[in-house]
This record gives C-alpha cells, sequence and structure tokens, in this order.
C-alpha cells in the first residue's frame, strides 16, 4: 500500500497511489478508512508532505560502522521543517554552509512507549524518503543543532510505502543530475528495530511522527539553485530546488 496526500485546488484529500492514479480515501490512514468512488490523476495534483509528524528524530553517523564503536546519537527537529517533494529547499539569507543528507524514514503507526524490539513492526505505518538539511553552526552539541531547525530543511516523500522489504534498499543521491551519496539500507550501524524500540525507551512516539534512520554517505554541500533528487527502491523520488531566502 502507498499512501499519499495531495491538494486538488485548495482542498487536501489522502488517498492509496497505483501506479498513476491516486484512489481517494476517507478516515485516517492511522485507523480505520474507506476507499471512495473518487480517482485522479498523479500529474493532475500538487504533492503534499506524506504526514504532519509531531517530532522527528534522527540517528547521526548511523552507517557503515560496528555497534561497539558507535553509540547511538540522535537529534531532534521540530515539524516545521516539513515540505513536500517539489517544494523549494529554503536557504536563509545569514546561512552561507547548508548540506544535505538523502535517508530512508520511518513513520510510525501506533502509539510507542518502551516497545521491546520483537514488537516494533506493529507499531510502524511504512517507510518515505528524507532529506536531513543541516546549516552550519558554532555550536559543539551535535545531539540537537540549531542548524537542523530552518523551516524546509526536512523534505519528506512522495509518499508512504506500508509494504515493504527494507534490510537492504538502495539509497542513491543526486546533485544537479550527478550521483553525491551512494548506499544500502543494509550498512545501518543500529537497524530499524533498534532505532524505535530504543526511541520508545527515551520518549512517546505518536501517529505519524518521523524518525531519519541515517544517511550512508558523507553529508553533501549545496548552493542556490542546486537541485537535490533521492531516490530508494520502491519509495520514489524526492525532489527538492535550493534557493537562496532574500531579505532585501
Amino acid at each position: 500500500m502507498k499512501f499519499i496526500r495531495y491538494k486538488v485546488d485548495k482542498t487536501e484529500y489522502r488517498g492509496i497511489l497505483d501506479g498513476d492514479k491516486i484512489k481517494r480515501i476517507n478516515g485516517t490512514i492511522f485507523h480505520d478508512y474507506s476507499l471512495t468512488t473518487d480517482v485522479v490523476m498523479l500529474s493532475d495534483v500538487t504533492i503534499l508532505p506524506p504526514v504532519l509528524p509531531s517530532k522527528i528524530i534522527g540517528f547521526r553517523k548511523n552507517y557503515n560502522g560496528k555497534r561497539e564503536d558507535i553509540s547511538p546519537k540522535i537529534f531532534l527537529k521540530p515539524p516545521t521543517t516539513v515540505i513536500a517533494s517539489n517544494d523549494d529547499i529554503i536557504i536563509p539569507a545569514e546561512v552561507d554552509d547548508v548540506r544535505i543528507e538523502g535517508e530512508m524514514a520511518v513513520v510510525i503507526g501506533k502509539k510507542c512507549k518502551n516497545i521491546p524490539e520483537n514488537h516494533v513492526l506493529h507499531h510502524i505505518l511504512g517507510y518515505t524518503i528524507a532529506n536531513d538539511i543541516t546549516a552550519s553552526q558554532n555550536s559543539p552539541d551535535l545531539n540537537v543543532t540549531l542548524g537542523k531547525f530552518y523551516d524546509s530543511f526536512t523534505p519528506l516523500g512522495p509518499f508512504i510505502n506500508t509494504e515493504l522489504d527494507i534490510s537492504n534498499l538502495e539509497i542513491t543521491t543526486y546533485k544537479n543530475n550527478e550521483v553525491c551519496q551512494h548506499g544500502f539500507t543494509s550498512s545501518m550501524v543500529y537497524d530499524v528495530l533498534f532505532q524505535v524500540s530504543y526511541l520508545s525507551h527515551i520518549i512517546t512516539l505518536n501517529p505519524g511522527d518521523v524518525i531519519l534512520t541515517g544517511t550512508p554517505a558523507d553529508a553533501v554541500n549545496v548552493e542556490n539553485g542546486d537541485v537535490v533528487t533521492i531516490n530508494i527502491e520502491n519509495l520514489g523520488t524526492l525532489e527538492n530546488k535550493c534557493v537562496k531566502e532574500n531579505n532585501g
């Protein structure tokens, strides 16, 4: 199942993506919903972020290492950072150094608190693509970094896939059509089962919350005019253009 949020004119809807068509649904994707008879073409709608999380939690340095050498490192991002595919990434006027990271993201489906790893899958709705964006900063504390708090710094989408084997997904990030990051989810240090369980013992995870699972390669610098495209197997394509803010 591929859940998608979209807008026609000024009205927002949820639906199920089936090829190049969207079948509109009534209700919530987290509980009961029903299919309607309304069908629209994907090309005729404006794609919205697939969820509106109450919080976004990310894992840093979670690829290409060993657990005995790396302790879990997490950070928070506010929901105001979320934008959709095809929305602009706004580079603040006062910021010169901005880096992007293509990642697989987990979308929570049921409330999680103190969940063991063997129960985690029952609490996950599905998976989507994320771009974790960071602006340079002077603070030495990178667990809660202000450089990740800017509006538009978490593109998400284009849809949530609820039926996916995530054990070895290929992640490829392009900057202006050239590959700048590449890797596979199998290279995670702390896998998704650990991540959700670990976080649930620290903070309550609510339906719609998003976990950024880490990036498989070094972050990539971007500037005004750059187009960032992230492809993940069976999760589609997330694409955004970088636009420098003009305070003048």
